[in-house]
This record gives structure tokens, sequence and C-alpha cells, in this order.
């Protein structure tokens, strides 16, 4: 049986896991499958997950294929590698196994977060731009000492210009895809109307067709002798 997890650490995980949006409820009927954990570890670890490397399995042993290729290509690589017997039991859903799963990794994300804010600690005090000054601040009822960072005006002016710049930039941008819009918008009705204009020239043109194919031959013959006495006349003159 695995390690298993203290209630207050049961506590922490689901309102963990529930700030991940997913349903702690859930854990033993959808955890069997690595599915879900690629799935939570593709928001955690992005360049280090690709889903399509996790088909959806029923077959147990499919899905310890798919614990097997997780903990290779993810697992492994942030220091929570686990045993053969760990994905047998992760596979079948033995209880216990996926609670002490989630709760590493969620120690292991929180790890990485604080090690984040501690590099940019140290971006800003290796800064000589940034400086830190304590301020003070009402807390509750007392009068206590704040470290609070801050920087040049003239850093905060450049600042500001850059970003109205960059606003001018995308505000000019928007206007040209505005009038383009309207060009091709313009451009689709014109082409609807000669459309349109080209479909009753067919229909006309059809319709004469029809009409001289069903002409009589005593019309025609009518005409021929129209023809005939016009031209005999002509003669006599």
């Amino acid at each position: 049986m695995p390690k298993r997890l203290t209630d207050e650490e049961l506590s922490e995980l689901k309102v963990w896991l529930t700030d991940q949006q997913i349903n702690p409820n859930k854990m033993h009927r959808e955890f069997s499958d690595a599915v879900p954990v690629a799935n939570l570890l593709k928001k955690l670890y992005p360049k280090l997950i690709d889903l399509h490397n996790y088909p959806p399995r029923n077959n147990t042993q499919l899905k310890l294929n798919n614990w097997e290729t997780l903990n290779f290509k993810a697992l492994g690589k942030i220091g929570l590698q686990q045993t053969k017997s760990m994905l047998q039991k992760l596979a079948t859903g033995t209880p216990g196994a996926i609670e002490l799963l989630l709760y590493d990794i969620k120690m292991q994300s929180k790890a990485k977060q604080s090690d984040r804010i501690d590099d940019q600690e140290q971006a800003w005090s290796e800064n000589d731009d940034i400086i830190a000054v304590n301020v003070s601040k009402k807390i509750g009822d007392a009068i206590v000492q704040v470290p609070q960072k801050m920087i040049l005006y003239s850093i905060y002016e450049n600042a500001i210009r850059e970003s109205q710049a960059k606003d001018s930039y995308l505000n000019a941008a928007n206007q040209k895809i505005a009038h383009l819009e309207n060009i091709l918008k313009l451009k689709a009705e014109r082409i609807e109307e000669l459309c349109a204009q080209l479909a009753k020239v067919s229909v006309r043109s059809l319709i004469k067709q029809h009409n001289f194919e069903n002409s009589s031959p005593k019309s025609l013959l009518n005409f021929d002798n129209i023809e005939n006495e016009t031209n005999s006349k002509n003669i006599d003159y």
C-alpha cells in the first residue's frame, strides 16, 4: 500500500485541486488513466507536455502504458519519478496512490513558484534602477514599516512614453484594419450585384433561345415568303 496522506494534507490537496478546476471527488474514477494528470501538468509545465502522447484509455494495460509514458517524459524530469509498482497502483486505481502523486505535484509546483519569486527578487536587487524603501502603512491599529520597490521617475516617464507610442501604433493599425474591412465589404457587395446581373442576362438568353427553338415551321415559312416578296418588288421597281 502507498503512503497515506494525513487529513490535513488531503484537505490542502482538495483546495488546490479546486483551484486548478479539478473536481477532487472524481479522483478515483477518472485518474486511473494518466490523461487528467497530463492535462494538469500541461498547465503547470506547458513545454513539457504534448497531450497527443496521452490518448484516453479504458483497458488497464493501456492505462499503464500512458502512465509509463508520462513517467518517462514528464514526471522524471520534474523530480517525481515513479516506481513500476507505483505506476501499477495508479493504473489500477489503488486507493491513496493518486492522492499521493497529486500532493507531490502540488508541492513541486509551489516550490517552482517560490523559486520564480526568489529569482525576481534577485533581479530587483541587482538592478541599480530599482531601490527598496520602507513606507509606513496602517495594519489594523498599528503603524508598521513595509518595504516597497521604487524606480526613478525618469524611468517611469520613459515607460509611459513607450506605452503611448504603442497605443498610437495600435490605434493606427486598427483604423487600417477597419478601412480594409470596409473595402472588402464594398467589393463583396459589388460582386454580389454583378452576379445578380449576370444571372438575369443568362435567364433572358435562355428564354430567347427557348422561344426560337419552339417557333412553328409555318412562322418561319411566312417569314421566308415575306422576304421573297420584298425582293421581287425591289426587282420590279
